[in-house]
Order: structure tokens, then sequence, then C-alpha cells
């Protein structure tokens, strides 16, 4: 039984890859292969048995599927107890091999003491986000799925401002201009465009949400940048940004519609409209053929939407 559970979980865990995109999935491998390399260069004892603690223990109390798993087995603790022993090979190993045996069995017996522990319930609200346009469902529920990135990608900015790095500005910004358009991948939803009248009030919508969103939250990355060298060419580089992904982001919010296949429609925009994009942030003379081409795919989505707009 216990095996079964672990099939469902990797394909649960395929699903969220798929959702997640290539672009969040690298960086989420950089970023787990350097906490990795820390945990295990940390020179305080201390440092792999609390992050592993308060990981295991996160994970148990907010977990949702006790209740499916009753329908499983009778032994609900000994199954969790199986579960957290797995997730804790990788703390158990790392202090196996610093020679710190001590805390390797602490692990282990907290792992199998979890289980039997109470539930801490926390109260608490969903993030407003009222500084974003009101009613750009996409980029909000991406903006709150990806907030940690933005945090990181910023702070790394900031540092690279202040270490006089303008190298990781421009890595920073790129990436986060990556990541905006990433959240127009999904289908939308057909019964979301009857609440606009015709094709020209969706793409006005559209044009005017990304066009907004894009400039709120990529300000900091900007001063950021400025500040770096007050050069004129990094203001002329942000501004170039700035239009490469509103076309970036406008270009994929309009190819959905024409390829409803996320597969398909991921490799198409990573072989047409992310070399524009890329392009365009070093040569701003392709911006004009990145236009012409986004009003391309805006006639045509306009003949697919001709049913319903």
């Amino acid at each position: 039984m216990f095996q079964l559970y672990l099939l469902l979980r990797l394909k649960n865990f395929g699903r969220i890859v798929i959702e997640l995109g290539i672009f969040r999935i690298v960086f989420l491998t950089i970023l787990t292969v350097a906490a990795i390399m820390i945990l295990f260069l940390a020179e305080n004892r201390f440092v792999i048995p609390v992050v592993c603690v308060l990981l295991l223990a996160s994970y148990h109390n907010y977990r949702k599927d006790k209740e499916f798993l009753h329908t499983l087995t009778s032994h609900l603790p000994v199954f969790l107890i199986k579960e957290y022993t797995l997730i804790t090979l990788p703390f158990v190993g790392m202090e196996m091999i610093k020679g710190r045996f001590t805390e390797a069995i602490g692990l282990w017996l907290f792992a199998t003491l979890l289980p039997f522990l109470k539930e801490i319930k926390l109260e608490h609200k969903p993030i407003r986000l009222p500084f974003l346009y009101k009613g750009s469902y996409e980029y909000i529920r991406m903006f709150r799925q990806s907030f940690w990135i933005y945090a990181l990608l910023l702070l790394f900015s900031i540092a690279g401002t202040v270490h006089g790095n303008i190298k990781i500005d421009k890595v920073c910004v790129v990436l986060w201009g990556l990541i905006q358009a990433s959240g127009y991948l999904q289908p939308m939803d057909t019964g979301y465009l009857l609440h606009f009248k015709n094709f020209k009030t969706l793409c006005r919508f559209q044009s005017k949400s990304i066009a907004w969103n894009v400039f709120i939250t990529s300000i900091p990355f900007g001063l950021a940048l400025i500040a770096s060298t007050y050069d004129q060419d990094e203001i002329l580089f942000f501004l170039s940004y700035y239009i490469a992904t509103l076309i970036y982001a406008i270009g994929i919010s309009m190819l959905r519609h024409i390829i409803p296949s996320p597969l398909l429609l991921f490799i198409v925009q990573l072989s047409i409209l992310m070399p524009f994009y890329l392009g365009s942030l070093f040569g701003p003379f392709l911006l004009i053929p990145g236009m012409a081409l986004t009003t391309l795919l805006s006639c045509q989505t306009r003949k697919h939407l001709k049913r319903l707009l």
C-alpha cells in the first residue's frame, strides 16, 4: 500500500512540474543544489538538524491528505513514519558523512515521533495585491506563486548594485521578464472571455493590465540597475527590457488562444517569441519585427475567437 502511495505522489509531482514550467523548474533545481551545498558546507553542526526539523514539521502540520490516507491504511502513524523517514534520509546521510551519528539518530527519532504530535492550527488571510491591475487574475496568480522568486531576484539585484556588478542586475531583470511572461502560458478559461464585449475590449484590457503590472514590479529592478552606474545606456537597456517584456507577454497571451496544447504552446513560444525577446534586450531594432509578429498573432487570435467575441 505504501508503494501505491509513493506512485500517487510521483504522479502528483509530475503534474506540478508541468504547471510550473521549464523556467521555474530550472531555477528551483539550481536553488536546491545551492541549498544542499550550503547545508553540507555549513560549519555549525546545528544547521542541518534545524533545517530538517523545520521542513518536516511544517510539512506534517500543513498537509491536507490525512483523511485520504485513513482510507488506505488503518495504521496511519506507521504509514507516516515510513514517509518521514524517507524525507529525512538526505539530511541523515549528510550528518553521517560528517561523522555526526548522534544528530543522525536524533533526526530519525524525530521522524518516528512526529506522526504522534498534534496539529498546530494557525489562522491566515490571503495576501492582497492592491498594486497590481485589478482583474488580471493570470498575473496575480503568477506573482503569488513566484513571489519568493521575485524577492530573491530583487535581493540579488540589490547585492549586485552594492558590489558594482551590473551583470547580476541584468541577469535578474531578464529572468524576471521571463517569469512574468510565463504567467500567460496557461490557457484562458472560455467562461472568462464572456466578460468582454468584443475582441477589442479584450486586447485593451490585456495590454493595459500587462503594461501596468510589468511596470510596477520592474521598477525596483530598474532603480537598482540605474543606481549601479548612473549611465544612460542602462536607462536605455531598461526601456528596451520593458517594451520587449510587453511584446513578449502580449504575444504569449494571444498565442495561447491559437494553440490550446500547453506543451505545444511552450515549444512554439520558446522557438519564436523568446528569441525576439532576448535579442531585443541587446538589439533594440528587433523590437520592430517583434511588435509586427505580435500584431499578426492578434489578428489570428481575433479569427479564432470570432464565435465567442
